[in-house]
């Protein structure tokens, strides 16, 4: 008995419509997301470097090489995809060059953690995440600070 294919075209279909690429908008600001404000440090301990201060501007990156503040970063609501119900939220901290890294807010559904992740880079064969960004990547995931 042959099996007809009409099922897995359907699913398929509806998993294309509802499967899309995930899309980031610039934010002016982080209004909405006071929740998050504060200072974040490896292990919550504020007294250990690199550190991420996180505010209505936007995002800064202290104690380590020496970055721009990121006040009008991409706010990447459907990073998950469209049925996404957990407390993270993913930012792309800079747009205006190659996304060095994703930053998440509640990384692993975790409230008060922020996590880096190399994004564009470091990649089999691409290229390398640029030694600016190293050290902030390294020091992932962050507590806010206690």
């Amino acid at each position: 008995m042959q099996k007809s294919g009409f099922p897995a075209a359907a699913l398929a279909g509806f998993l294309a419509l509802y499967a899309g690429p995930s899309t980031a908008i610039e934010v002016e600001n982080l209004d909405g997301f006071e929740e998050h404000f504060g200072r974040y440090a490896p292990g919550g301990d504020c007294a250990t470097q690199p550190q991420v201060v996180v505010d209505r501007e936007g995002f800064a990156f202290t104690g380590g090489p020496d970055l721009p503040k990121a006040t009008r970063p991409e706010y990447a609501a459907s990073y998950m995809g469209n049925f996404y119900e957990g407390v993270g939220h993913w930012f792309f901290p800079y747009r205006s060059e190659p996304r060095p890294y994703v930053l998440t807010l509640n990384a692993d559904e975790t409230p008060g953690k922020l996590a880096l992740e190399v994004y564009e880079f470091d990649h089999q064969g691409g290229p390398k995440l640029p030694e600016k960004y190293r050290p902030y990547v390294a020091a992932s995931p962050y507590l806010k600070c206690r």
